[in-house]
């Protein structure tokens, strides 16, 4: 099973999270290293940036797990756009598990 960690408007009750209400799965908590930040240029100016940093604070996020995720990932891709990359990191869930979970960051060089 994938995972998908997703910190901004994909998140259950956000308004971007019907792309992946869609799929079907199970949701939970975590966290990851890194910061997050307000994006001020190109498409996604105005929305919410991570960039994934061992060193940084920890990162609330709500994880998707889904068997679905690997027919999905390109038309989630292709939502999210060029101002973001699909990177691996590991979360801490609430139960104390880590596990690996894709997660997109901000291209911060666009």
């Amino acid at each position: 099973m994938e995972a998908l960690a997703v910190y901004g408007t994909l998140a259950p009750g956000e308004k971007n999270h019907w792309v992946l209400s869609r799929i079907g799965g199970e949701w939970c908590t975590g966290t990851v290293r890194g910061y997050t930040f307000e994006i001020t240029w190109g498409a996604a100016e105005g929305y919410e940036g991570f960039v994934a940093d061992e060193s940084g604070g920890l990162v609330q996020v709500a994880v998707l797990r889904s068997s679905q995720l690997a027919n999905r990932w390109r038309e989630i891709d292709d939502f999210e756009g060029a101002g973001y990359e699909r990177r691996s990191v590991d979360v801490t869930l609430g139960s104390g598990a880590v596990v690996a979970a894709q997660i997109y960051v901000a291209l911060t060089d666009s």
